[in-house]
């Protein structure tokens, strides 16, 4: 009985026609990277050269505190489409690029500063060095699309605010349910969505500075 011997030289051959089988016939060992279509967006503030970091004759020197955001706003970066009273799509390839809390602020802050009645505005944690006259809280209600099936997409924007005195005790002084008017939205424009949502934060911060005290 004959011993069976298979060469090295057969083995390498066999292999080399194995891959040009695979190579010649479409066949990819390793599958291509999927493309990521995640987009990222943020809150639009005024433009550059409408921004003054202060106005000396301003009467006012504000404090921004921390904005407040429902949980459902809160605990995720997604975009949010209400599709009904109690129901919610949450956008997992259209995201915030930074927390909305943090987004709101920034803008609020930059919109009250080119307020000529504001002579600044600082944020939470707030300077001992830096006297503050009103302290502002907001607390956003809505910021997010809406599909309704009678009037369509629109951008929906509504927040709660208090303005309060920094002396002994620290009263209340005004206290506002802002709404921004709806804005139309086609339910696909993820940044025509922000932007809509951008012009409403301008709205409210424009809105405290009108309601601050004389």
């Amino acid at each position: 009985m004959k011993n069976s011997f298979i060469s090295p030289a057969f083995l390498t051959g066999l292999l080399c026609a194995g891959l040009a089988v695979f190579s010649f016939g479409g066949c990819k060992i390793i599958p291509e990277a999927a493309v990521d279509s995640t987009r990222y967006f943020v809150l639009n503030g005024p433009v550059t050269t409408d921004l003054a970091v202060s106005h000396p004759t301003g009467t006012h020197q504000i404090g921004l505190r921390p904005v407040e955001l429902p949980g459902y706003l809160r605990n995720h970066k997604d975009m949010v489409v209400r599709t009904g009273a109690n129901e919610l799509r949450f956008q997992e390839f259209a995201l915030w690029a930074e927390p909305l809390d943090a987004g709101v602020n920034r803008v609020l802050k930059e919109r009250l500063l080119s307020t000529e009645t504001i002579g600044g505005v600082t944020t939470y944690p707030f300077s001992i060095d830096i006297k503050r006259d009103y302290d502002v809280v907001v607390r956003i209600l809505n910021c997010e699309g809406l599909m309704q099936r009678e009037r369509g997409g629109v951008a929906r924007f509504a927040a709660a605010y208090d303005i309060i005195a920094t002396g002994a005790g620290g009263q209340v002084v005004v206290r506002r349910t802002f709404t921004a008017p709806d804005q139309a939205w086609d339910g696909e424009n993820y940044a025509a969505l922000a932007r809509l949502l951008s012009e409403a934060v301008a709205k409210l911060s424009a809105d405290i500075a009108a309601n601050l005290p004389k």
